[in-house]
């Protein structure tokens, strides 16, 4: 008999977590993170990791595991302070330059302000080991939940047109396409033509075990 494939476990990030976190996002996200931060990447990565496992912002990072190894991490935003702390986290990093250059750089790429219903995921990255597994849908449905018991109704991101892996994996995901950007700086920087702003709606969260509808938690 063959060996059934291990399940992907999923939980919040540590700050433990931030260097097997970093170098997962460096690598496969490295054509948003290296115009940006060039050799520093990594670890400009690493202190945003920290940061966010510190609180109190309104970034929550998880990571997914498969046999305890980290096979994936997702990043999503809650509130409009998410950018709060940004140069500073990756100034300890990298130094002032450098992170002032990638705050501009990154900018490109914002979402902007959220709305009140909303909750956005900033940054989805699987190990190229642990693709087709389960591990991209598995860390969307736990935003998805912790979005929905946060309030939201909507789940955003951006994705880059050329991105057809991630668009599909969006579309099983339940998410649509809401609109279109194109950015010249983003052509010459980041080499994406474009990118497609992807939204999935949420039900509100059932109320708590033994709490009566529209009564406190």
């Amino acid at each position: 008999m063959s060996t059934p494939p291990a399940p992907v476990a999923v939980r919040a990030a540590a700050e433990d977590d931030a260097e097997a976190v970093a170098a997962l996002v460096a690598e496969a996200l490295g054509d948003k993170y290296r115009p940006a931060l060039g050799a520093g990447a990594q670890a400009a990565i690493a202190a945003l990791v920290r940061r966010d496992v510190a609180g109190p912002g309104t970034n929550r990072r998880w990571v997914a595991e498969i046999d305890g190894r980290v096979a994936g991490s997702v990043t999503m935003s809650l509130g409009r302070d998410a950018d709060e702390g940004f140069p500073a986290a990756v100034a300890e990093a990298v130094g002032w330059p450098r992170a002032i250059r990638a705050t501009l750089v990154l900018s490109l790429l914002g979402h902007g302000q959220l709305d009140a219903d909303e909750a956005y995921i900033d940054e989805l990255a699987v190990a190229d080991w642990a693709r087709r597994r389960g591990v991209g849908r598995a860390l969307l449905e736990t935003c998805a939940v912790e979005a929905a018991e946060a309030g939201r109704r909507r789940l955003t991101l951006w994705v880059t047109v050329g991105n057809v892996a991630g668009r599909a994996l969006y579309a099983r995901a339940g998410f649509g396409e809401r609109r279109r950007r194109r950015v010249l700086a983003g052509r010459l920087l980041f080499r994406a033509p474009g990118a497609i702003l992807m939204e999935r709606r949420l039900a509100p969260a059932p109320p708590a075990q033994g709490a009566a509808p529209g009564s406190p938690g």
